[in-house]
């Protein structure tokens, strides 16, 4: 404390936390930036503006450059020679060329194979295919063709192919020498109904018929039969009569067909017959045309 003429003085107020901050702040707010400093901004800002210029330059040749390319004949297609197509049958070359859109003056870089083998794989006729591109102007395509072994009738004739796909109805100039399927229906193929379970059977018959004599080889079918429940009978061209091979031991029975078959001719049963039933141990039946029916016996 200090003495005055009208007493003692107060003592001098301290101040704040805050207001010494606020104070200090004030001055630096006054303080002038080094010369150092100052360059070393405008350096940075300089660099900065040179680095952006060179990006979008960096960025237009580029834009420029692929432009250049996609223009180049460097990377097209010189002529159909350089567009190799293999595993085609049925297709022709330039049904491939068509779908794909592809020939002379076809840049590379735009071509998209994986869009190509989905667009390939769309046709009826192909179950798969692998294009690639041969730098710098050349293109491989390896088509894979699905492999009918028999017509359905649905209605109309649809082509099955050995795993009891049917992949495409019949048409105008499409090949006829495959076995009519006939006795099935619509639901047999619908996912979950055994659909492949019974082509399965199907094609078993099919593989004891490609070993048959004649008049029964696989060549001279003409229908296949299914009944569920009494099994396969085949029809063949020439032969007026069905063949009825039962649901089993079709190579055997095949066999047996081969061991009557003379017997049936030497007795002239052959253009009296409408039905010749090889599902009977050691004896064939025979239904003549007239109703009436006729066994004849096998030796042991």
């Amino acid at each position: 404390m200090s003495w005055s003429p009208y007493g003692l003085s107060p003592p001098p107020r301290r101040r704040g936390l805050l207001s010494r901050l606020w104070s200090r702040r004030r001055k630096n707010t006054f303080r002038r930036r080094p010369p150092e400093s100052r360059g070393r901004f405008w350096l940075r800002l300089l660099l900065l503006k040179v680095g952006l210029l060179s990006l979008a330059g960096l960025s237009v040749g580029l834009v420029l450059l692929y432009y250049h390319l996609l223009t180049s004949s460097y990377f097209c297609i010189k002529d159909v020679n350089n567009i190799d197509i293999s595993g085609t049958r049925r297709l022709s070359p330039e049904l491939i060329r068509d779908l794909l859109q592809v020939g002379p003056e076809t840049n590379l870089l735009v071509f998209r194979p994986q869009r190509a083998e989905q667009v390939l794989a769309a046709h009826p006729w192909i179950a798969r295919a692998e294009v690639s591109r041969r730098w710098p102007s050349g293109l491989t395509v390896r088509i894979t063709e699905r492999e009918p072994v028999a017509l359905v009738q649905l209605g109309e004739l649809y082509y099955a192919d050995r795993q009891g796909h049917l992949f495409k109805p019949l048409s105008p100039g499409d090949p006829l020498d495959f076995p009519v399927i006939t006795g099935l229906q619509r639901e047999d193929f619908t996912p979950g109904q055994g659909g492949p379970v019974i082509f399965a059977r199907i094609l078993e018959v099919m593989d004891a018929l490609r070993e048959a004599p004649p008049p029964l080889q696989l060549s001279q079918v003409s229908e296949i039969h299914v009944d569920p429940v009494k099994g396969f009978t085949v029809y063949v061209n020439g032969l007026k009569s069905g063949v009825h091979l039962g649901l089993g031991d079709f190579s055997a029975k095949v066999e047996k067909f081969a061991r009557v078959w003379p017997v049936l001719v030497h007795r002239g049963y052959v253009s009296q017959v409408s039905l010749i039933n090889l599902d009977y141990p050691m004896r064939v039946l025979l239904t003549l045309k007239g109703g009436d029916e006729s066994q004849v016996g096998m030796e042991r």
